[in-house]
């Protein structure tokens, strides 16, 4: 029911939306061009775009940067930049495949800002307007809420709920610990108030007082809720979810579990490695042989078993950076580490030595950003360490990733370092999305020019 309305909400919000933004785009043609002989035909077809791209970015966004009252500007500024990414990138696709010049730079410009600015305030403030207005308008908004269970257990679901207090209108009965009440009992309880939905304890309450309380809500016209105890114990939400004929607690979904978002991540991981492949990797191949001649001669390529998605192991490719004759390549490598060559150094700190990951790209074993695979020896180690570290697994492993931009990388020397590293994966692993792939590909390439010290 909650759930319903929000997502009417949602959908609202984005209806505005889309109309707001195409106002804006005809506005700031009218403003640029308003004495100029304007090409109506180009212009329409990007506004087309645009909307295209507004509606596949509202279709394809996870659950949990979904604007709700309680949480609505906590997510304006990532939503906004989202969907602002995703604009511009459609018309700069549209561009470049058609080969097209008309568009006004200055257009294009004054767009851009009024378009982020446009979608931040419409993030902020458009949900809260509407659920006020339902609220003026319309009696049916507030939903009369009765919460019925054990003085603490009231005393506990009251504050979980407060983000809804623009929808629900609630009342509280608590029931007295180690009383058990007839099924008649709760009955005539529930008559004495009218009520939209009930929120009762499962756990608190018999089996056959629940059952009773679902039949009666579906005699009288109210809806109820029963909390999950194990969300709120064990600190992760629960989805249900209809696997034949059972129905099951499943933890939400990631944003990479849908197929068309793994579509969208394989063409720009194909792309991205391709072009890589064909203009950097040559040079820079031929500069690494050159730096192996002087200092450390031996095979271009190293390759090492490392772990990736599912837990499935490849085989990955980087340029050898240890002298060749070392019987301990599963260690660690420590700052002024004698395995490492002189010219080895300066390709690790500066991360070249990963280029030919993008080999492992094309090859569908890896993807450009992503957690990074580690060999078996410390994933069995590091899964020690951290309780939520298999989260990494659900992706593919990437030749940079969020953790590493934010200066993690390099030694693992104590667990605080990586639980870091692991939390700033799993974050990336549930919050993916196209923009946070470019931001993370911009900041890897500061990185390399302004390494971390921990690149070693």
């Amino acid at each position: 029911m909650i759930s319903a309305r929000e997502k009417g909400l949602f959908q609202l919000l984005v209806g505005f939306q889309i109309s707001i933004i195409l106002g804006i785009y005809f506005i700031s043609m009218w403003l640029v061009l308003w004495d100029q002989a304007i090409p109506y035909q180009a212009y329409l077809k990007y506004a087309i775009i645009v909307a295209i791209a507004l509606v596949l970015e509202a279709t394809s966004r996870p659950g949990a940067l979904r604007p709700t009252p309680g949480r609505v500007k906590r997510l304006a500024s990532a939503v906004s930049r989202r969907q602002w990414v995703w604009m511009l990138v459609s018309m700069t696709a549209l561009m470049v495949f058609s080969r097209d010049q008309r568009l006004s730079r200055m257009f294009l410009a004054v767009f851009a800002s009024a378009s982020l600015l446009a979608l931040y305030f419409t993030n902020c403030h458009l949900i809260r307007l509407i659920g006020g207005l339902g609220m003026k308008y319309f009696r049916s908004w507030r939903l009369r809420t009765l919460v019925l269970g054990p003085q603490d257990w009231c005393e506990s679901i009251l504050p979980e709920i407060n983000d809804l207090n623009s929808m629900l209108e609630v009342k509280r009965i608590e029931l007295t610990d180690g009383v058990r009440k007839a099924v008649k009992d709760y009955t005539y309880l529930i008559e004495q108030e009218p009520i939209d939905l009930l929120v009762m304890p499962a756990r608190h309450l018999p089996d056959d007082v629940v059952i009773h309380l679902l039949r009666q809500g579906d005699r009288l016209g109210f809806r109820c809720w029963l909390p999950l105890e194990i969300t709120r114990s064990y600190g992760r939400r629960f989805n249900l979810q209809r696997a034949g004929r059972l129905d099951v607690l499943s933890p939400p979904f990631e944003p990479l579990e849908n197929t068309s978002n793994q579509f969208i991540k394989r063409i720009f991981d194909l792309g991205f490695s391709a072009a890589v492949i064909l203009t950097v990797l040559p040079p820079l191949c031929l500069m690494v042989w050159l730096i192996h001649r002087r200092y450390s001669p031996g095979p271009l390529f190293f390759r090492q078993d490392r772990v990736g998605k599912n837990g499935m192991t490849f085989r990955v490719f980087k340029f050898r950076t240890l002298h060749a004759n070392n019987d301990q390549e599963a260690k660690q490598v420590t700052k002024s580490d004698s395995r490492v060559f002189k010219g080895g150094a300066l390709l690790r700190k500066s991360s070249l030595d990963e280029m030919p990951q993008f080999l492992n790209v094309l090859l569908g074993d890896m993807s450009v950003v992503g957690p990074r695979p580690h060999m078996e020896e410390h994933d069995y180690k590091f899964r020690e360490i951290f309780e939520r570290y298999g989260v990494r697994r659900y992706v593919k492993p990437g030749v940079t990733g969020l953790a590493q931009v934010k200066g993690f990388r390099g030694e693992v020397n104590r667990p605080r370092d990586l639980r870091h590293r692991a939390r700033l994966d799993n974050f990336y692993v549930t919050h993916w999305d196209p923009a946070l792939d470019l931001r993370i590909i911009a900041m890897t390439g500061i990185s390399m020019i302004r390494p971390p010290k921990t690149a070693y």
